[in-house]
């Protein structure tokens, strides 16, 4: 299941506001409003696939400006080889 960190950054003013809409979000959990236009929360996703649709979502958001990716764990996301993302011999 890939997780990742997000900052989204909004109008001054707004935080509250995106941050409601973002716990709406399924697949979304907000730690954050900053006073300074941002927003931290951490998206949860099946897939990566989820996962980017989930960022896009966010970026739909009344008052987002952009949604980047402060970190990214693919740890036990299954690629052609072992169950840890590894090839395997």
């Amino acid at each position: 299941m890939p997780v990742s960190g997000v900052v989204l950054s909004c109008r001054p003013g707004n935080e509250t506001l995106v941050a409601e809409l973002a716990r709406l979000v399924p697949g979304v959990e907000v730690h954050a409003a900053l006073p300074d236009g941002q927003v931290i929360a951490v998206i949860e996703a099946a897939s990566v696939q989820a996962e980017v649709d989930i960022a896009s979502q966010l970026e739909q958001l009344d008052a987002v400006i952009s949604v980047q990716v402060a970190y990214h764990n693919f740890e036990d996301v299954t690629q052609e080889g072992g169950a840890d993302g590894t090839d395997e011999a």
